[in-house]
């Protein structure tokens, strides 16, 4: 069953107006030491990752649609020439979360990168976020690094 359909730019810009609004309440509880304002930073960063907002070279980017309704987004940057893939994000809406939709999402995501003849599959996960970091060990993801961090004054 696909559950992955490309997005048009209609679509890009409602997923992105919701990404920057999801990304600055992410920035705000995860960002530490940085005083810019979580909304500036998340449309600077989003603005940063995309200069050419839905053509930007090498990402891609998929509603989740499950039983004909949209539950959630996907976005990604492959390099094919460097076989490697990077998942900006995975999101499915609260009301479609621990139904089994995340993994089979990420089987697709993976069957894709392996007609493209892609190697590497990367991500970002926050420590804090250890639902999916447990999906993600399950499906085969190793730790490549860990950032670490301690507060010093309240």
């Amino acid at each position: 069953m696909t559950l992955l359909v490309e997005m048009d730019e209609s679509d890009f810009q409602d997923y992105i107006t919701d990404k920057e609004k999801r990304y600055t309440e992410t920035l705000s509880s995860h960002t530490y030491e940085i005083a810019e304002d979580p909304k500036i930073r998340a449309k600077n960063l989003l603005d940063g990752y995309l200069a050419n907002g839905f053509k930007t070279s090498y990402h891609e980017f998929y509603k989740i649609v499950h039983e004909k309704e949209i539950c959630g987004y996907v976005w990604l940057k492959i390099e094919d020439e460097k076989r490697s893939a990077f998942l900006y994000e995975i999101y499915l809406f609260d009301l479609y979360r621990a139904k089994g939709i995340g993994t089979q999402v990420m089987s697709e995501i993976e069957e894709i990168l392996q007609e493209r003849d892609i190697l590497y599959f990367k991500l970002h996960v926050f420590g804090t976020n250890q639902k999916a970091m447990r999906l993600y060990k399950t499906l085969g993801f190793k730790i490549a690094g860990i950032n670490m961090y301690k507060r010093l004054h309240e």
